[in-house]
């Protein structure tokens, strides 16, 4: 692993989710001072316990990256407070997830939320409770129009994945239909340079509303059939309608899904055998 980027701790956690909450809306108080549900620490054991296997390797759990990448937060809205982690085999992410909070007037309720990354199906339990199993994969991978081919150095690949990701840009439209556009993180969520894969280096960027991730764009420079490239996939990190162009050329669109998405609790059947998936795990209530 290489060059993690762990972003934006809890220093600049005022921005977040600021038009479309990843939550039902509720009507709130100001939030009061965090309670131990939605410190980082829980979200972090939390994470241990959702296990990941993919189908063409089951025997094979996946690894949890030893620290979220992002600390993401929106305090003004309904409290969501949530942290970013990714589950790796061989060097790679195959699930990118976030587990965060948010407040009721009268409670505290935690979610999951994760996306596949991976090229096949893949299987997920939770203390024992298998709760995901998409049945496809989780990206499609396009190869960029124009890029240059990717350098010899892993330094100058870096700098090169950094170029490429600006000439991408994103949209979401909430259920009101108002667009915003998404702002690119400069610093990558991630860089990784897998051993003994087709995929020679490669990194996560997130397109943000505030500090809260809405779209991952994954890069990576592939070798195939005894070409190597550089080449891009996205991933929704919102249930709402998403849009990403290359050069102002719509590549990529994420129609909005059902709104029940945002009610699920865990072990639902629905969005089960989807490639994103969310679903409530814990409701504490607040002590008046």
């Amino acid at each position: 692993m290489h060059a993690i980027g762990y972003l934006l701790f809890v220093t600049g956690i005022a921005f977040g989710q600021q038009d479309t909450t990843k939550s039902p809306q509720a009507k709130t108080n100001p939030p009061q001072a965090a309670e131990s549900t939605n410190t980082i620490d829980d979200f972090k054991a939390d994470a241990a316990e959702c296990i990941f296997r993919l189908a063409s390797r089951p025997k094979d759990k996946l690894t949890l990256h030893d620290e979220p990448l992002l600390h993401w937060g929106n305090p003004a809205r309904t409290g969501e407070d949530g942290a970013v982690f990714v589950w790796m085999l061989d060097g790679r992410p195959e699930v990118i997830g976030s587990i965060f909070t948010y407040r009721l007037p009268k409670a505290i309720r935690r979610k999951h939320e994760f996306h596949s990354l991976a090229s096949g199906p893949l299987t997920a339990e939770y203390r024992g409770q298998r709760v995901w199993a998409p049945k496809t994969a989780g990206v499609t991978f396009q190869q960029i129009p124009g890029a240059a081919e990717p350098a010899e150095s892993p330094r100058q690949r870096l700098t090169q994945m950094k170029a490429l990701s600006r000439e991408f840009s994103a949209r979401m439209q909430d259920e009101e239909g108002k667009q915003s556009a998404l702002r690119l993180i400069s610093k990558p969520l991630m860089r990784y340079e897998p051993k003994n894969s087709s995929v020679i280096d490669g990194a996560l960027f997130s397109f943000s509303l505030g500090t809260d991730p809405e779209v991952i764009l994954v890069l990576e420079a592939r070798t195939e059939k005894g070409t190597t490239a550089w080449y891009y996939a996205c991933a929704r990190y919102h249930y709402i309608d998403l849009k990403v162009s290359h050069r102002d050329k719509e590549v990529w669109h994420a129609p909005e899904l059902p709104r029940e998405i945002t009610n699920l609790d865990i072990g639902t059947p629905q969005f089960q055998d989807s490639v994103y998936t969310t679903y409530h795990t814990l409701t504490t209530p607040i002590k008046e």
